[in-house]
C-alpha cells in the first residue's frame, strides 16, 4: 500500500470522511499504478463497511451531473435503506420490526408487545413526517424515499418501482411518478442536490459513508471517430463540462456528508496541454500545491501523482 493511500486510509476514511466531512482527491499515474490503487482504495473501503462504487469516462457520460447520479444510483440498496429508516425509526418506540416478513407485516408486528395495529400506523404516519420534514435532503429526494418506505410495509399504496426507475434515469415518461408528487426528471439542475441528499441518507440509514472513484483515462484521449472503440468519447467543449463538473464537486465537497471523491487519471492530465487540466484553470488552481518541495509531496494535498516519493 502506498504512502498516499495509508493517509487516506487514517487521516479521511478512519477519520474526517467517517465523521460525516466530505472530500475530492486526485490521484495521476500510468494505468498499472493507477489500477493497482483502485483495487487498493476498494479493499479499504469496503473492510470499513463504506459503499464502494467506480466509475469510468468509458462507461459513464461524465459531462452530465445527471448521468454520473443515475450510475450511482444503479449501485444503491435502496430497499436496504428504506428499511432501515423503518426499523430505526420503530425501535424508538420500543417496537422491533426485523422479523416480520418483507414487506414488513403490521398486523403480525403489533401482537408481542400488545399494541393494536393502529398504533403501529399512527407511528409509521409520524415517521413519514419526519422524513419528509428533514430538511438535510432536498425535496425531490424526500418525496421520492416516502414511496420507498411506504413499499417496505405490507399493504400500502406506492409508487416505490417507479422512483426507482426515475433515480436510476430509466423512467420514460414523468407521468409515472405523478403520484409520489415528482413532477420532472432529474437533470443537470438537481443533481447535484440529490448527490448530497443521498449521501446524507445512506449515512443516517446505517452505511459510514461513500467512496465514489472515477477513471478519467478516457477523457484524455483524443480518437477519430473512425477508430473508436465502444463507450463514450469526450469532445473539447464535452472535456470541457467534464472539468467543470469536477471543480464544482470540489467547491461543493463539505455539503458531501461522509463521501470520498476519488479521481484517477494517467499522466496526460497534466502534460497534455490541449486537453489536460491546463486548458481549466479554474480547476487547476483548485488542486494544485502553490509550494512544492522538490523529490517529495504530502500525501493530503488535493493532487498525489502516484509512484512519487512522499513528504
Amino acid at each position: 500500500m502506498t504512502e498516499w493511500l495509508q493517509a487516506i486510509d487514517r487521516e479521511y476514511l478512519g477519520d474526517y470522511i467517517l465523521g460525516g466531512g466530505g472530500s475530492v482527491k486526485f490521484a495521476i499515474g500510468p494505468a498499472a499504478s493507477v489500477r493497482r490503487a483502485f483495487d487498493e482504495l476498494e479493499s479499504m473501503a469496503i473492510r470499513r463497511e463504506f459503499v464502494f462504487i467506480e466509475l469510468g469516462a468509458a462507461e459513464t457520460n461524465l459531462n452530465r451531473s445527471d448521468h454520473i447520479f443515475f450510475d450511482i444510483a444503479k449501485h444503491i440498496d435502496w430497499e436496504g435503506l428504506a428499511r432501515n429508516y423503518i426499523v430505526s425509526a420503530f425501535e424508538k418506540h420500543g417496537v422491533s420490526l426485523a422479523y416480520y416478513g418483507n414487506p414488513i407485516d403490521f398486523t403480525a408486528a403489533a401482537e408481542p408487545p400488545g399494541l393494536d395495529e393502529s398504533v403501529l400506523r399512527g407511528y409509521l404516519r409520524e415517521t413519514l413526517l419526519q422524513l419528509y420534514q428533514d430538511y438535510a435532503m432536498c425535496q425531490e429526494f424526500r418525496l421520492a424515499m416516502i414511496q420507498l418506505c411506504r413499499a417496505e410495509v405490507a399493504g400500502l399504496e406506492n409508487s416505490a418501482e417507479a422512483v426507482k426507475r426515475w433515480l436510476r434515469g430509466e423512467l420514460k415518461k414523468v407521468s409515472e411518478v405523478k403520484s409520489a408528487k415528482l413532477f420532472q426528471k432529474i437533470g443537470r439542475q438537481n443533481a447535484r442536490l440529490m448527490l448530497q441528499s443521498l449521501a446524507y441518507w445512506m449515512r443516517r440509514n446505517g452505511a459510514p459513508g461513500l467512496v465514489l472513484t472515477i477513471d478519467l483515462a478516457r477523457c484524455l484521449e483524443n480518437v477519430k471517430k473512425a477508430d473508436r472503440g465502444p463507450g463514450y468519447y469526450y469532445s473539447s467543449s464535452a472535456l470541457t463540462e467534464v472539468y467543470e463538473m469536477l471543480r464544482q464537486l470540489i467547491d461543493g465537497s463539505s455539503s458531501f456528508e461522509g463521501m470520498l471523491i476519488a479521481i484517477f487519471a494517467p499522466a496526460a492530465f497534466l502534460s497534455d496541454e490541449k486537453r489536460g487540466v491546463d486548458r481549466y484553470q479554474a480547476l487547476k488552481m483548485r488542486i494544485f500545491d502553490d509550494v512544492r518541495t522538490h523529490g517529495r509531496q504530502n500525501v493530503l494535498a488535493p493532487l498525489v501523482r502516484l509512484g512519487e516519493q512522499a513528504a
